[in-house]
């Protein structure tokens, strides 16, 4: 895990940053930002840089290991476009909104995030097969997190 600070003095501890950190591991997050007037932090998970882009470097109180991301196969991946719970299907006990081998038309819902108490739709931006579904049902999801792997009709 690295840290980049974009503001070079700043009122923020060390316990501060290993509150963050610990939020990072315990929801899975590849990301974590942080804003507050002109204060920005960004915890990665798996990315190691030999020196900070900017200010300061910080040093996480235990090793961190990356984590294990499974091979996206190859195809067309839709992604989640927002932060939030990802569904597969519209509620508790009802079918998924696609399997794998499904046929997806554009348009078509692939599964729901619920952001702040609100569900979006996941609509698939391409026609295809669903070859894979990497991302599990009631998982906290980032933007650009693969939901949905199709292979593009020819």
């Amino acid at each position: 895990m690295w840290y980049h600070f974009a503001v070079s003095e700043f009122p923020v501890t060390a316990d501060d940053v290993r509150r963050l950190a610990r939020l990072v591991e315990t929801h899975s997050l590849s990301e974590l930002r942080y804003e507050e007037g002109e204060l920005r932090i960004t915890l990665r998970t798996g990315a190691i840089l030999s020196t900070p882009s900017v200010g300061l470097a910080a040093t996480p109180a235990a090793p961190v290991a990356a984590p294990i991301v499974a091979p996206t196969p190859v195809g067309r991946p839709i992604e989640a476009p927002i932060m939030g719970i990802f569904y597969r299907s519209p509620a508790p006990g009802t079918p998924a909104f696609v399997e794998l081998g499904d046929s997806v038309e554009v348009g078509q819902p692939i599964g729901m995030i619920e952001a702040m108490k609100t569900f979006s739709e996941v609509l698939s931006e391409a026609v295809g097969t669903v070859l894979s579904i990497p991302m599990e049902n009631g998982k906290l999801v980032q933007p650009g997190d693969v939901l949905v792997v199709l292979e593009p009709l020819a």
